[in-house]
Order: structure tokens, then C-alpha cells, then sequence
């Protein structure tokens, strides 16, 4: 009756090997809903910030380049437009605005989402988002927005 309780080594390298394969197949999704979930955040700052901008617009008529002026205030933002992991931006030559995702210095490896302003004939907004990596953030860009075309789809 000399019973030792415990478990096998093989039966502790079996809970690890599943505990490992899980993870693995787990982390990867945990990462994209992360993404999904900030590029969405980014998208609401995105279009607060274009409205804000079009009411700029109809009041001054001029489009900002600055975000001082606008009728919204961004607690979080800093002198330079970043909130958390986006770079804001308003062009006034061309009347857009833009959340591009930072990567250190470098946004060319990342993705933008941009609001087009269409004034004339009754044309409506454009919001695109736009992969700047090569296609690591295609899948963000087309489950943002059901329509692609060369690497731009439009956000109703």
C-alpha cells in the first residue's frame, strides 16, 4: 500500500504543451481586437475632430490647420496632435483630416484613416483607411470598412 500521489512528468509537460498551444493561438487574436478597438477610438476622435473642423469651416471659411479654434477640446492630446497611439492632423489644402497610427517616428508602416470634405454638389464625406505597411494592416483597414480598392476603403 505504498501509493505515491502526484503527477507524472509527462502528464505536467502534456498541461504545459496545451497551455502553450492556447496561448499561442489566443495571443495573436487578443493583439487584433486591441487594434480593432483602438483603431475604432481613433475613428470616433477622427470624425469629432472633422465635424469640428467643417463647423470651423462654415463659420470662418477657411479650413483650420490647427486644432486651437476648433469647438472641442481633446484633454489627452498633445502640442504636436498625438492621443495615445495616433498622430491627428488637419490639412487645409486639401480639407482633410487624419488619424495615422504611430510606429515611433515612422507612420509610413502603419495605416491612416483620413475624412475627405466634399462641399460642392452635395457630395458626401469621405472617411478612408489607408495601409501604409505593405499589408500588415489590410485586415484592420477591410474589417473597418467592407469596400477596398487599391489599398482604400470607405467608412460610412
Amino acid at each position: 500500500m505504498n501509493r505515491k500521489h502526484g503527477f507524472t512528468l509527462i502528464e505536467l509537460l502534456t498541461v504545459v504543451l496545451i497551455l502553450g498551444i492556447l496561448t499561442a493561438i489566443a495571443l495573436p487574436q487578443y493583439r487584433k481586437s486591441i487594434q480593432r478597438a483602438e483603431a475604432a477610438d481613433a475613428l470616433i476622435n477622427l470624425k469629432t475632430m472633422f465635424d469640428a473642423a467643417k463647423r470651423f469651416y462654415s463659420y470662418h471659411s477657411e479650413w483650420p490647420s490647427t486644432f486651437k479654434g476648433l469647438d472641442v477640446e481633446f484633454l489627452d492630446i498633445t502640442d504636436n496632435g498625438e492621443v495615445g497611439e495616433f498622430k491627428y492632423t488637419l490639412n487645409a489644402s486639401t480639407r482633410t483630416a487624419s488619424a495615422c497610427r504611430l510606429l515611433g517616428s515612422d507612420t509610413s508602416k502603419s495605416f491612416c484613416l483620413t475624412a475627405y470634405y466634399k462641399d460642392s454638389n452635395g457630395n458626401r464625406d469621405i472617411y478612408t483607411c489607408k495601409d501604409n505597411s505593405g499589408g500588415k494592416y489590410q485586415s484592420l483597414c477591410d474589417s473597418m470598412c467592407p469596400t477596398t480598392s487599391s489599398g482604400e476603403c470607405t467608412i460610412e
